[in-house]
């Protein structure tokens, strides 16, 4: 299954955005959006977050012994947890984004438990992928002299690190919205990662600026984490990523379901 085919399978697509909301600047949108749904975003963090307790505890348990082991052990705990609360956390937000009606907790559960394999297989493999780059930077720059070339590696890497945060923001999106394997849902996002590239900047920005503030105030930032350290980033996110999944993967199976229509080989009420 191919994206410039338009080959899709879906099953569950999510409600598109009206033409009169369209015309909005996005911009001013987004703050419309974020004001409205503040408490309900609150209310989402404090729930997300607990699934986030359980990588933050193995993580820094093996801090003082090892970074390398402490970053895997958080990666690996959250495969368990953070990775399918991820999935139930960006339907919801989705939702938000596309001011569709959703049941917050309910939502959120029944999201989790309906994509556990695949968000989690996700996350770990995403984690994989970045912890590579990582390695890969590390080695480039201190193990091997290779003069100029280094240097040419390292930008490489930085690439690949990149495109596979880009993918990343879509990913989650994708399982909660298309039913198709994971093999097709990571080559589809990979290219939303390229074509979707300035609001992944803007995205990769802001979420990164937001976690290194809140890193930066720790302690004081503790007041702030719980209640909106991971969903405002997160919104951020798949307010960004919607757009073009929705050009490139829920419009075309509409377009295709409307034509089939046409010839006869589908019938409505």
């Amino acid at each position: 299954m191919g994206l410039i085919s338009n080959l899709f399978n879906y099953s569950k697509p999510g409600r598109g955005i009206d033409k009169e909301q369209q015309q909005k600047r996005r911009f001013f949108l987004f703050f419309e959006l974020f004001f409205r749904k503040f408490w309900k975003l609150i209310q989402l963090n404090l729930l997300y977050v607990l699934f986030w307790i359980p990588p933050l505890i193995a993580g820094t348990l093996l801090t003082p012994y090892n970074a390398t082991l402490a970053y895997l052990a958080f990666f690996l705990v959250g495969t368990f947890t953070a990775g399918p609360a991820t999935a139930g956390a960006v339907y919801v937000l989705r939702n938000f984004a596309t001011e569709s009606p959703v049941f917050l907790v309910s939502d959120f559960f029944q999201q989790f438990k309906q994509n556990y394999k695949q968000s989690a297989l996700a996350f770990f493999l995403n984690a994989l992928a970045l912890f590579a780059c990582y390695a890969s930077y590390l080695f480039y720059g201190e193990q091997l002299n290779l003069g100029f070339f280094n240097y040419v590696f390292k930008a490489m890497v930085l690439i690949m690190a990149l495109l596979v945060a880009f993918e990343t923001f879509h990913v989650f999106l994708m399982i909660v919205t298309v039913d198709l394997k994971l093999k097709d849902i990571f080559k589809n996002c990979f290219l939303f990662a390229i074509l979707n590239v300035l609001r992944n900047f803007c995205s990769l920005l802001f979420a990164v600026g937001f976690l290194w503030l809140e890193y930066k105030f720790f302690p004081l930032s503790m007041f702030i984490f719980p209640f909106i350290g991971l969903t405002l980033p997160l919104f951020i996110i798949t307010f960004n990523a919607y757009p073009v999944v929705k050009k490139y993967a829920i419009d075309p199976y509409y377009e295709t379901q409307e034509t089939a229509g046409e010839d006869g080989t589908i019938f409505e009420d």
